[in-house]
């Protein structure tokens, strides 16, 4: 009998930004260094903490092991932003190392890279491909894309034990907290019609990522849509367009056994920050 395998997603890294994760210190190209910050601390210490949530749940199923990168590893340098430890790509290399060495540490059986978005990662994710090919070269256990023959997938599908999983970066979501269940039932159905429309076999199980918040369709349709958090808090551009949200921090842990799947959201809920009052004065 086949063993359980069990897939752990994260995205939306953004290794490199000011309110992303970020281990204690970065060091600079000319000698200086990057000291993370009170919140930059507590998105790390999230990032292990889900980690050792995967390990746990592989050593109790005896499970395989396999990782998706789901997109917007690094922040990138776009739209003239400050919100970055440095201009200097090499450094945001430096975070997204150090932060990937935890699950390499694993060991996992396979690695999957998903391209974000262009604004992040450069031109045709460039910066993606460049990291996990890397890690390829590297020999570790990246499966590519046969169809180019790149490092990284633009839409990656997989069938497990007869599960049909598919993961891209950019999928859907409500702007209003009242409509974001509803944006994932409509994505859900859409995926199922366009694939029965094409005389293609639907998917059973979609992850997207992007938004920075948790979504799921669950049974609202035979597909089911999951959106996933990141790990980067609010940016100067998020606290204008959505002053009242609080990003998602966290990733989803599927386990795919005996021809099911189960989907587990490792979530972290960020505080809303301090209140003022006259007594602080």
């Amino acid at each position: 009998m086949a063993r359980p395998i069990v897939i752990a997603v994260t995205s939306d890294q953004h290794a490199g930004s000011t309110v992303a994760l970020c281990p204690p210190s970065v060091p600079y190209d000319d000698g200086g260094a990057y000291t993370a910050s009170k919140a930059q601390s507590w998105v790390w210490e999230c990032w292990q903490a889900y980690w050792a949530r995967v390990a746990q749940v592989r050593r109790e199923l005896k499970a395989t092991l396999y990782q998706v990168f789901n997109g917007d590893a690094v922040e990138g340098a776009h739209h003239g932003t400050t919100q970055i430890i440095s201009g200097n790509l090499n450094a945001q290399a430096a975070v997204w190392t150090a932060a990937v060495a935890i699950p390499l540490a694993m060991k996992p059986d396979k690695i999957f890279g998903v391209r974000g978005t262009e604004a992040h990662v450069g031109q045709s994710a460039n910066a993606e491909e460049r990291i996990f090919d890397g890690l390829r070269r590297d020999h570790r256990p990246v499966v590519g894309d046969p169809d180019t023959d790149t490092a990284s997938w633009w839409h990656l599908r997989m069938e497990l034990q007869g599960v049909l999983l598919d993961f891209a970066h950019h999928g859907r979501t409500g702007q209003r907290e009242h409509t974001r269940a509803g944006a994932a039932s409509l994505h859900a159905h859409d995926i199922l019609l366009s694939h029965i429309k094409a005389g293609h076999t639907p998917p059973d199980l979609c992850i997207r990522s992007h938004y920075h918040r948790f979504n799921d369709s669950h049974d609202a349709c035979p597909v089911r849509v999951v959106t996933i958090g990141a790990w980067q808090l609010k940016t100067g551009f998020v606290h204008k367009v959505a002053a009242d949200s609080l990003a998602d921090i966290g990733g989803a842990i599927i386990v795919i056994d005996k021809g099911a799947y189960t989907v587990e959201k490792v979530k972290f809920t960020p505080e809303r920050g301090a209140v003022w009052t006259p007594a602080a004065a």
